[in-house]
């Protein structure tokens, strides 16, 4: 997964690109974290553990360290596999919880929305 100007998830009617107003205090108020080659990393469950002890579905969200450029998949819990969250009921509650971190993070303005 390479950074790109603008992503979109399979399933998802939606594109995003980085706002081009963010700030890097913000994405620190966002519990981004920096990683060694300067970028920005926001890893979040989208559920909470199911009573089986599987690992929960997350999204990873980077954007790149000169602000432009961003990444995002949604993971598997142990973070090695995609997820298609777009695709059957079991996955609502993430849905919900995808499209609630992906509005506040547009106004907050870190993102834009296509």
């Amino acid at each position: 997964m390479a950074f790109a100007d603008q992503v979109h998830l399979a399933g998802d009617s939606a594109t995003y690109r980085v706002n081009p107003g963010v700030k890097k205090y913000t994405l620190s108020d966002l519990n981004f974290k920096k990683t060694k080659l300067g970028n920005y990393e926001l890893t979040q469950a989208l559920q909470p553990l199911n009573v089986r002890g599987k690992g929960a579905v997350q999204v990873k969200l980077s954007i790149s360290a000169d602000l432009q450029q961003l990444k995002l998949a949604i993971l598997t819990g142990s973070g090695l596999q995609t997820v298609n969250i777009f695709t059957g009921d079991q996955f609502a509650a993430a849905r919900e919880q995808y499209h609630f971190l992906m509005q506040n993070l547009i106004i907050r303005q870190v993102l834009t929305k296509n």
